[in-house]
């Protein structure tokens, strides 16, 4: 436990060394790590007696548990409440407006979104499993209604025609091959004038090299498949399907500020709470996900991406 945790610390303190392969063997063998704020009774003792390492890039509820306890419940990424607030912010919405919003996740954005201006949000998540649960939080929450989540299938997108105020769209580009199809889908969805948020992970100014390792294990980690295009490539596709670029910048920084002081956050939790052996492996092989992302992010082969736009 305590190795594996002094792995967890180097990595989110300093960005460590690179030995999370071996820091996650140690969690097998010796079995433990952590969990956060929301590491209930029933997410610390529901381990089977050996750890069985999640399959990458799935969501099992046990993954579901950690992430809710690392970035807060209804988040997969870092920036929480506050992140969500401040992308839709500019889209000045009230409880009449709608709101299509597209990467919605585990849907934390879509009910703080409606919770703080009463607006209508649809969201649309890529993975089934993701969606699933958003829909589940939402119900829980009496927010079924005004903050609906559902599976969106980006090979045939079908979004309401010519209905919605405005979009907000969450890091849903990067993993889809079908990315004109998605982007005229949502131009369609939205009326004229209305305003468009967008932010996504694209390739940085450094080339990324699919073959170098830690670009290889981000890509096993992280949400799959992998479709990157460059900054100015992006740009140019929105701009193509009907959007007026008013604002694209980048936005890496406060996402990487974020995602570290959270996973700060949950290593002092994790320094006062034991976790089971199999919480340990969880801990670690999102560690290790997080680890590779930032690690790019900094070297500069990826970037995240904001777009602000009007609807031509």
């Amino acid at each position: 436990m305590k190795t594996a945790l002094s792995g967890v610390v180097n990595w989110f303190g300093a960005f460590g060394d690179g030995s999370a392969e071996k820091a996650q063997a140690r969690a097998r063998a010796a079995g433990q790590q952590p969990g956060r704020q929301a590491m209930n009774a029933e997410a610390l003792n529901d381990a089977p007696p050996t750890p069985v390492p999640d399959p990458p890039g799935a969501w099992t509820p046990a993954r579901l548990r950690f992430v809710a306890a690392l970035w807060g419940e209804g988040y997969t990424g870092p920036g929480g409440d506050e992140e969500a607030l401040r992308l839709s912010k500019p889209l000045g919405l009230q409880s009449s407006h709608s709101l299509l919003n597209l990467g919605a996740g585990t849907g934390g954005a879509a009910r703080a979104i409606t919770l703080a201006s009463g607006a209508w949000v649809s969201g649309y998540e890529q993975q089934p499993d993701l969606a699933l649960a958003a829909s589940a939080i939402s119900k829980k929450a009496q927010l079924e209604k005004k903050a609906d989540i559902k599976p969106l299938d980006p090979a045939a997108p079908k979004f309401r025609a010519n209905y919605y105020q405005h979009a907000l769209v969450q890091e849903a580009f990067w993993t889809i091959e079908n990315k004109p199809g998605v982007v005229a889908a949502l131009v369609a969805a939205v009326k004229q004038a209305g305003q468009v948020v967008i932010t996504d992970l694209t390739l940085g100014e450094t080339p990324l090299d699919p073959s170098d390792a830690t670009a290889k294990a981000w890509m096993r980690l992280d949400r799959n498949p992998v479709h990157l295009l460059g900054a100015k490539e992006e740009t140019a596709l929105l701009a193509k399907h009907g959007l007026d670029i008013r604002i694209a910048e980048e936005i890496s920084a406060r996402h990487v500020a974020q995602a570290t002081a959270s996973w700060r956050s949950m290593v002092e939790l994790l320094q006062q709470q034991r976790p089971s052996a199999q919480q340990a492996l969880t801990i670690v092989q999102e560690a290790e996900l997080w680890l590779r992302r930032l690690a790019l992010i900094r070297s500069g082969r990826l970037k995240l991406m904001r777009w602000h736009a009007i609807r031509r």
